[in-house]
């Protein structure tokens, strides 16, 4: 899976709306540093920089996906620091940093799965379209184009990941983070980081 695309389109859209809204932080809280988590990140980082250029981006690291106590505590220090949107990459953890930008009145973005349901906080989610990866592997068995031993890239040009719905918050947003997902799918942005800087 391309997280970095579908982060790039969370940070996008956190990016546009910190600018109308004079916040000058967004940050992001991973369960662990490991590939999946740091594309997610990476994208988002470069997504709100490229919508909002000089914005901060805090970044850090639960080394939990299970115990929402510890992403909830890591949300409330990044929002003490003045983020103002907390995007969660941690699981079952990371409900506790969405916790947090309830409790704040900072907008929260989900992971994996649309997280829209938890409230009008959630701006958004950056997808993994687990579901479409499974449908299509299925389609190319039943069609006889499965290749056992290779690799299929699951992206935003073929639907494998994306963004969620969009919050009232970000309804505004809809349009331009729609142009940028076009774009990314008809490959004119290529440049998206998958490893988060060490700032």
């Amino acid at each position: 899976f391309a997280e970095q695309e579908a982060g790039y389109l969370a940070g996008y859209l956190a990016g546009l709306w910190a600018k109308d809204n004079n916040a000058k932080v967004v940050s992001s809280v991973g369960g662990q540093k490991i590939p999946p988590v740091d594309h997610y990140i990476a994208g988002f980082q470069a997504g709100a920089e490229k919508a909002y250029p000089g914005i901060e981006t805090l970044n850090a690291y639960s080394q939990d996906f299970v115990d929402q106590a510890k992403c909830k505590e890591i949300a409330l220090d990044q929002i003490a620091k003045g983020s103002q949107v907390v995007f969660q990459v941690a699981g079952g953890c990371g409900l506790g940093a969405l916790d947090a930008a309830k409790e704040k009145g900072a907008q929260g973005i989900g992971v994996d799965a649309d997280q829209a349901y938890l409230g009008d906080h959630i701006l958004t989610s950056a997808l993994k379209r687990v579901d479409v990866a499974v449908f299509n592997a299925v389609k190319r068995v039943q069609d006889g184009t499965f290749k056992g031993g290779t690799d299929v890239l699951h992206t935003v040009e073929n639907d494998g990941v994306g963004i969620g719905k969009i919050g009232p918050a970000g309804t505004k947003y809809a349009d331009q983070v729609q142009q940028i997902q076009d774009q990314i799918a008809a490959g004119e942005i290529t440049d998206i980081p998958d490893k988060v800087s060490s700032k």
